[in-house]
């Protein structure tokens, strides 16, 4: 009998390079996961958007969210952090930093095989 083949990403065809995430970030993601006793982690996705095809996505997952069946969960230091086996090849490498500016303050993603930037900085694309 054939075994069903898995998406193997992490474990065999490529080397997972996982993320970084700087220590301004990692305050700023520890202080909105403790507004809430009810949350325990981040999740990252990507979602197709904008003119360049892809953006970031981090939200805040609590008690009540379900891991789905193809979710990779681990931890970054005492950060929970859920990825989708499908979003690892855009996530794989990437630096999370958390920036301040006068009174605007972000998130900021950089990746390494970004290949096209959107003008308005809120989508890409990768190789």
């Amino acid at each position: 009998m054939k075994k069903k083949q898995e998406n193997t990403y992490l474990l065999n065809k490529y080397k997972w390079k996982g993320i970084k995430i700087t220590e301004s970030a990692i305050k700023q993601i520890l202080f909105l996961i403790n507004l809430d006793i009810a949350n325990k982690g981040i999740k990252l996705s990507i979602k197709k958007s904008g003119c360049a095809g892809f953006r970031y996505i981090m939200e805040l997952i609590n008690k009540e969210m379900s891991q789905k069946e193809d979710d990779i969960i681990f931890f970054y230091g005492t950060i929970l952090i859920q990825i989708s086996k499908k979003d690892i090849p855009f996530l794989d490498g990437i630096k999370i930093d958390f920036i301040k500016n006068n009174i605007n303050k972000t998130f900021k993603f950089y990746n390494p095989k970004l290949e096209k930037f959107c003008g308005c900085g809120e989508s890409f694309s990768i190789n």
